[in-house]
């Protein structure tokens, strides 16, 4: 009975501080991002919002939970772990908890046991959440950054179809509404000759392969005479029979923003990226399996550093201990990436032996805790 009390005592401090840690995190990125990003978060606003201030608060709020999300939530919350339990363990040895604990003749791992096994559970939350709500947000995202509208982005992701005499370039597709946005065709003859190009900002794909297209803008030439000048039309509606495209044109824009199991699929067919790309994707896809898996290694992590702390309540040394090994974590992430994307190593490997090689770490440093 008393293990069980203690178990849920130390197991409630670490979700309360791990909440207290999360919500302070995103309060400071909050505060960050309305200085510098004031410029951007003024341009970031809806077709359908009003001009009043409700619609300004309510645009600059969307601007935040889109940019927090999809740019801080997946690190935030492992480092939320690793915090939560430091602070949790390291307050426990300094009022003499943990070695009240031991005198009474439990041992701590018998404590830390049931805060893991939280840290687990939220590692699975996690997981979902990153299917869900951050990727969703990575989606709207990429599709409503207002630096894509006003600056020439050279490492904007496209793809091109070429299918019989027609080319066709693809800025981004939203597989959900079956919708094409920012596309050009080049229809030619059989000569190779431009015949017509049509640009559209957005393509519906109707479920027979139909293309419809509300406004476009057609320029026609004539492929006998490439000095004449073209005949044009702009605001017109337009149908194309694309019926023979592939399916997975909606998907080829980006897939790693497709869901995991899609993406999987995607990457057991026969993808047609180059293999730098593809080497991109698969690194996105293991690193996306794996990063869940971060809120527990990094509470595991944490264990060792803070039932260091005893009744002397030395902290400083365990606090840049733990800074320095999240600083060496992401460090050896970036240089595993690195070496998969020069084919030095696999690139599934990289992500799972950097945890697998730091917790075993913790757990060599947790054998020597103490005297």
């Amino acid at each position: 009975m008393t293990l069980r009390i203690l178990s849920l005592y130390f197991v409630s401090r670490f979700l309360g501080l791990f909440a207290t840690v999360l919500a302070a995190a995103f309060l400071v990125l909050a505060t960050i991002e309305l200085v510098l990003n004031l410029d951007d978060m003024s341009t970031f606003v809806r077709s359908d919002a009003g001009s009043d201030a409700a619609g300004g608060v309510v645009d600059t709020l969307r601007y935040l939970g889109l940019r927090l999300t999809s740019y801080y939530l997946a690190d935030v919350i492992p480092i939320a772990s690793f915090l939560a339990v430091f602070v949790a363990f390291a307050t426990a040895g300094r009022a003499m908890e943990i070695l009240a604990v031991e005198a009474g003749g439990v041992r701590p791992i018998r404590i830390v046991l049931p805060v893991l096994a939280a840290a687990l559970i939220l590692s699975l939350a996690t997981a979902v959440l990153h299917e869900t709500v951050i990727l969703q947000a990575e989606q709207i995202w990429s599709g409503e950054d207002p630096a894509v509208e006003t600056e020439i982005d050279f490492g904007r992701e496209a793809f091109w179809i070429h299918r019989g005499l027609a080319i066709t370039r693809v800025g981004r597709s939203d597989p959900d509404t079956r919708s094409l946005f920012d596309v050009e065709i080049f229809e030619r003859a059989s000569s190779g000759a431009v015949t017509r190009v049509i640009y559209a900002d957005k393509v519906q794909v109707q479920e027979d392969g139909l293309w419809k297209i509300a406004s476009a803008r057609v320029w026609e030439f004539d492929p006998r005479d490439p000095t004449s000048h073209p005949e044009t039309s702009f605001g017109a509606p337009l149908e194309l029979d694309f019926a023979s495209l592939d399916a997975d044109v909606l998907r080829g824009a980006d897939p790693k923003m497709l869901p995991i199991r899609d993406l999987r699929q995607y990457l057991a067919g026969h993808p047609t990226e180059t293999p730098t790309e593809l080497r991109q994707i698969q690194g996105r896809y293991h690193e996306r399996l794996a990063s869940p898996w971060l809120v527990l290694v990094f509470a595991w992590l944490a264990v060792p550093l803070a039932l260091r702390i005893d009744e002397r309540g030395r902290i400083a040394g365990p606090a840049i201990a733990g800074v320095v090994t999240l600083a060496l974590y992401f460090v050896a992430g970036s240089a595993g990436q690195t070496l998969a994307q020069q084919e030095l190593v696999s690139v599934g490997i990289s992500p799972w032996l950097v945890m697998a090689t730091f917790s075993i770490g913790a757990g060599g440093l947790l054998l020597f805790r103490r005297p």
